[in-house]
């Protein structure tokens, strides 16, 4: 089917109101959990064909995480959809004041390779919840994972009402021309500004979730253990292909040496029978972006790890003493490769981290509550966790979207079924009164007694 015609036929179907009902949408939304109940093993083995994912990281991150956004959104829904009544001024009394959540429309939503299911299924959800048609185009990166989503909603869903759109730049270069109602994109800042670009053309709304170097600051009253275990197992997730990763570590210069002995034997104790593609660790996704990180890894000063594998594409956890001139300081690096800095009075921070784009995620370890606030009042960042990484994207009530370069708008819980709605204010007033104040001929007799009856 042609991408345009696609098209057509789900605004045709969104305008006939087929998925407007609440019964429609909680129908969407279970078969959507019966698609990755059911095909689980199908998914994760897709995505460990594509770049060697274990089976339980997939699992976690990628099928258990979608069941348990759609079991929010199946218990919570029925309240959303409700409208919601508000106050007036005295001017419009008497009246009734009430928002209405009403879907969007026609839903285009980009997802990215790595993680290809859950990053293409996680806002289609939001997307249906809020009652709207949708076409998914997942990564062509991940070719046997963006083919198996196909065959599957092909085999749940009616073309009409859900789809995916396979393809590469061509595709996405058509799929952009068309007149959605919303696009979401998920992946790098370049690519955010062609979709950008392109929703222009039409006046469609974007949410961009993009990336940026997140950080890890580890202050000096932190615990080193705890900082150094929850930093490495946020950095060899996905093999460090995370965009809430930390993507670089900024330790205070009194326990840099005991952070780096502590990195050491983490990962030691992390790989303990040797690195295992597809078993406990996962490649980096194809040649390009290996010899990439592999470049930057060359120009790096390592202090930990460093052991590369052309053939198989990996590239060991490794730790590096880097300055903020240094060429891998430059862009995110989205992989498994972690400059180590140091500071040495805390007030400099803002000023070296606000050099650079605002992250999509920033994480600090420390017990200190005015440090805490002081990092949260004066560096932007999308979102993050004191004394953990990445853990608060597993929270519904928490909104996950960046700022500036790292991206604009949210998600997750209710901030998805917000995302995909538009909030429609609407003043109900009765017949009677009707007083001939408001009506011309106005005079000075009038406005005397509008300012006596309205203003303070």
């Amino acid at each position: 089917m042609k991408l345009m015609q696609l098209v057509k036929d789900q605004k045709a179907a969104f305008l006939d109101g087929r998925t407007r009902s609440l019964k429609s949408r909680e129908s969407s939304l279970n078969q959507l959990r019966k698609l990755i109940y059911r095909h689980e093993k199908e998914l994760c083995d897709a995505i460990n064909e594509d770049f060697g994912k274990p089976y339980i990281e997939s699992y976690i991150t990628e099928i258990y995480t979608l069941l348990d956004e759609i079991d929010y959104h199946l218990k919570n829904l029925s309240t959303w959809i409700k409208p919601v009544s508000v106050g007036g001024p005295i001017v419009t009394f008497p009246s009734k004041n009430i928002i209405y959540q009403q879907p969007k429309g026609t839903i285009l939503v980009i997802g990215a390779w790595n993680y290809p299911v859950h990053l293409s299924l996680m806002p289609l959800i939001g997307a249906i919840s809020a009652g709207n048609t949708a076409i998914l185009k997942p990564s062509e990166l991940a070719p046997v994972t963006s083919a198996k989503l196909k065959e599957l909603f092909d085999r749940y869903f009616k073309p009409e009402i859900l789809a995916v759109a396979e393809g590469g730049v061509e595709e996405t270069t058509e799929l952009l021309e068309q007149p959605f109602d919303h696009i979401f994109f998920t992946g790098s800042s370049r690519v955010g500004k062609i979709v950008m670009k392109a929703a222009a053309e039409n006046l469609t709304p974007v949410t961009l979730e993009l990336g940026g170097k997140s950080p890890a600051i580890v202050h000096e009253d932190a615990n080193i253990e705890v900082s150094v275990n929850r930093i490495w197992w946020g950095k060899t997730i996905n093999a460090g292909q995370t965009c809430v990763a930390p993507d670089y570590v900024l330790v205070h210069k009194s326990i840099k040496e005991q952070f780096i002995q502590t990195s050491k034997n983490v990962l030691s104790s992390f790989f303990q029978n040797d690195f295992q593609v597809g078993k406990n660790y996962t490649r980096i996704v194809n040649d390009d972006h290996f010899n990439r990180l592999n470049e930057l890894l060359n120009k790096s000063k390592v202090i930990h790890g460093g052991l590369t594998n052309k053939q198989s594409r990996f590239i060991e956890p490794t730790l590096i003493d880097a300055n903020w001139e240094d060429e891998i300081m430059k862009e995110e690096i989205f992989g498994p490769l972690l400059p180590l800095l140091t500071y040495d009075d805390e007030k400099d921070i803002p000023q070296l981290m606000n050099s650079m784009s605002a992250p999509l995620a920033l994480y600090m370890f420390t017990e200190n509550k005015e440090f805490q606030d002081f990092i949260i009042e004066n560096v932007p960042f999308g979102g993050g966790c004191v004394n953990d990484t990445i853990s608060h994207l597993g929270n519904h009530n928490l909104p996950y979207g960046g700022t500036g370069y790292s991206g604009m708008g949210s998600y997750r819980g209710k901030y998805s079924f917000n995302t995909f709605s538009r909030e429609q204010g609407i003043l109900k007033k009765p017949s009677w009164p009707d007083p001939d104040v408001r009506y011309p001929p106005y005079n000075d007799t009038k406005l005397k007694w509008f300012k006596r009856l309205f203003i303070k």
